[in-house]
């Protein structure tokens, strides 16, 4: 197959996308708008403005989603697969693909993603795995939905491409252009990386300059479309296709701008007014010079009923400033509210707070669901990658938080999944006001109210820690047996006053299980406080740091 000329194929197919895309992009760089009339012919002597709405749009939207909570949750139903390993290596594996990518001058993923799925409605990424001098090399590199071809098979990607102009100094420096030694003449030259099931081809200034066979038996290629905008079928289906987050403002922003552009000329008409000259003699009137008229303090003759009349202007001003109104409203529908952005300073209850936070939701929700969707693709792959090494055991992580996993653990079937949550304090507390009341109504147990009223992140994970924190209310001697655990951990570090606290508090702990009623043996050695804690007696620990170490044992059987 000519891969090449499928991409040229795909192309032309995408003209109306890309046509799309770029006019997104000039609304959010802030393209000059200029003035123009109904047959787009550029009006002399007016004033053209270009609001900056869609960057601020842009710009709250983005970093609202940098800051997302995100939760990786791997579920089986088989008992034997440890999940929290498979989340640990995940998070490892993600970890070091973005200390890659921070060392080569790139951007981090999930912000990359985000961007991506604004702008352009989805979300793209090759991944890569293999072992270099024993160390597992993870990497993730994003591709830009304005530049990525494919074709989809019956079982995923049929093959993938990636189009893109690179310096002389990106292009010599890639491994394939290292052990080719290839070189270009020019400063700059377009690149187009095809991947397919089977191999790998790039070209350079249009033509084949290294291709190369693979084993992962896939295309090493993850795409994810925002699912906004048409999912029919219709002829030109794919100009609409994953919507980008101006789709309900793409044209009212250019009508903002000539509002603003016709306001500000005919405001600068009000320093240099054109007047009218009433008089007997009409048209062949020789009216004074501007600058008589204009001149401050200046007494200018006239016959009576004549003199310069302003040429009105008010009906005009008045008509636009209506329309502004009209298109402004919709635009804070279609994007986000005054609320959003900072500008809002009424008071508000919790159920108009709450009101808002769906509505922010409803143009946050589909660009991190799209993120999770595209991680969990790339997470999936990144573990079948590391499985296809044939190595027993990868080491994966960053410098000072690497891990040794087992990559038999890795194996299995088991669900991975991404989850988000957009978290702002003012909406939050009116989450909390609406699940109190609920809860309190009796209608509602705690658990419901706190899942799918206050919407917390991990309700069943609340529910442990606050059961956690009621026995510790219920039995005093719980707390103080944990409080005794953590003063171990500090002297196990060499804190020698944690040391001395522990001592202090295994008597008074002793003495509390006394008050109860409880039978409290004689203690003739520090050891009684293991058997106590749930561990074995008859050994005798030297020092404060020993016990310590001891007790760092026992979460497991505590649990």
């Amino acid at each position: 197959m000519d891969y090449k000329k499928a991409v040229d194929d795909k192309k032309k197919e995408l003209t109306d996308l890309h046509k799309r895309m770029d006019a997104d992009a000039d609304l959010v760089n802030l393209k000059a708008y200029t003035l123009k009339d109904v047959k787009e012919h550029d009006i002399p002597r007016s004033i053209s403005v270009t609001l900056n709405d869609a960057a601020v749009f842009a710009a709250n939207v983005e970093s609202s989603l940098s800051n997302a909570v995100e939760q990786i949750k791997v579920e089986s139903e088989d008992e034997k697969i440890e999940t929290s390993e498979v989340e640990d290596a995940i998070r490892a594996q993600r970890a070091s693909a973005n200390y890659r990518r921070m060392k080569q001058g790139g951007w981090s993923l999930n912000p990359y993603f985000d961007q991506s799925n604004c702008r352009r409605g989805g979300s793209a990424a090759r991944e890569l795995t293999w072992v270099e001098d024993g160390q597992l090399i993870t990497d993730i590199t994003p591709w830009d939905r304005r530049y990525l071809y494919y074709a989809m098979g019956v079982d995923g990607l049929a093959w993938a491409a990636y189009e893109m102009e690179k310096t002389k100094d990106e292009i010599e420096s890639e491994a394939w252009a290292q052990e080719k030694k290839f070189t270009i003449s020019g400063t700059k030259a377009n690149t187009l990386d095809i991947w397919t099931p089977e191999h790998n081809e790039i070209y350079v200034a249009g033509k084949k300059e290294y291709e190369q066979p693979h084993t992962y038996g896939y295309v090493p290629v993850c795409v994810q479309l925002v699912p906004m905008g048409t999912m029919l079928s219709d002829k030109d289906y794919a100009k609409y296709e994953g919507e980008s987050i101006f789709f309900l403002i793409r044209d009212l922003i250019p009508e903002l701008n000539r509002i603003a552009s016709l306001i500000q000329s005919l405001n600068q008409k009000e320093l240099d007014h054109a007047l009218q000259w009433p008089s007997e003699e009409g048209k062949s009137a020789m009216p004074p010079k501007f600058a008589d008229l204009d001149t401050p303090g200046t007494v200018v003759p006239t016959e009576k009923g004549g003199g310069a009349v302003p040429v009105p202007y008010g009906q005009l001003r008045q008509q636009a400033w209506l329309l502004h109104q009209m298109i402004e409203t919709r635009v804070q529908r279609g994007s986000l509210s005054n609320f959003e952005y900072g500008t809002f300073t009424q008071p508000m209850s919790a159920v108009a707070l709450i009101q808002v936070g769906e509505g922010r939701d409803q143009v946050f929700l589909p660009r991190l669901g799209a993120r999770g969707l595209l991680n969990q693709q790339l997470a999936y792959m990144a573990i079948d990658q590391i499985i296809q090494t044939g190595l027993r055991s990868v080491e994966i992580g960053v410098r000072g938080h690497k891990r040794t996993f087992d990559v038999a653990k890795l194996e299995g079937e088991y669900d991975i999944e991404f989850n988000y949550f957009v978290k702002s304090p003012t909406i939050d507390m009116a989450r909390i006001e609406a699940a109190t009341a609920a809860r309190n109504s009796g209608l509602y147990s705690g658990y419901t109210a706190r899942r799918d009223i206050a919407q917390q992140e991990d309700a069943e994970e609340e529910e442990r820690r606050i059961s956690s924190e009621e026995i510790e209310l219920l039995v005093p001697a719980i707390k103080l047996r944990r409080n005794i655990k953590d003063l171990y951990d500090l002297a196990e570090k060499g804190d020698e006053e944690a040391a001395l606290d522990a001592e202090l508090a295994e008597e008074a702990l002793l003495n509390l299980i006394g008050q109860t009623g409880q039978p409290t043996p004689p203690r003739k050695e520090s050891g009684q406080m293991l058997e106590l804690l749930g561990k074995e007696t008859g050994a005798k620990p030297e020092d404060s740091a020993q016990k310590a170490s001891a007790l760092k044992r026992t979460p497991v059987e505590e649990e």
